[in-house]
């Protein structure tokens, strides 16, 4: 396992455990809840459970962001593709409860302008789906 060492003296693991995936969902529409941090290390892992869920068929891609502390352009562009794979299937991408850290990357690079965020889960639920 390779560590890194950060500039303020502590330890953590490097694309090793970072990211955690849990599904859920009804009949119309899927929550994929983050937790962790998206990065490069992480990149494979957030798009092979996006595909996945997004292949599906369902009409509604729910991100739960709350868990998620960290995401860098990496997971913005996962983010992104995912997008265009859901309308391409006539589906939709949208997030829900970014913590503020992570809502500033996606307003900062515009993805916020593209992709639908909203602060709660029931209220992500509730968007229309075209």
């Amino acid at each position: 396992m390779v560590q890194f060492r950060s500039d303020h003296g502590k330890w953590y693991k490097g694309g090793v455990d970072q990211l955690r995936v849990s599904v859920s969902g009804g009949d119309s529409y899927i929550v994929v809840a983050l937790a962790g941090e998206s990065d490069v290390y992480t990149y494979d892992q957030l798009r092979g459970a996006l595909e996945a869920e997004a292949g599906k068929g369902s009409a509604l891609l729910i991100v739960d962001l709350a868990g998620l502390e960290f995401m860098d352009s990496t997971g913005v562009q996962v983010l992104l593709d995912i997008r265009v794979l859901m309308n391409e299937h006539g589906g939709k991408l949208v997030l829900a409860r970014p913590q503020n850290t992570v809502a500033r990357v996606l307003n900062l690079v515009g993805a916020d302008q593209l992709i639908p965020v909203y602060p709660s889960i029931e209220e992500a639920i509730g968007t229309p789906r075209s």
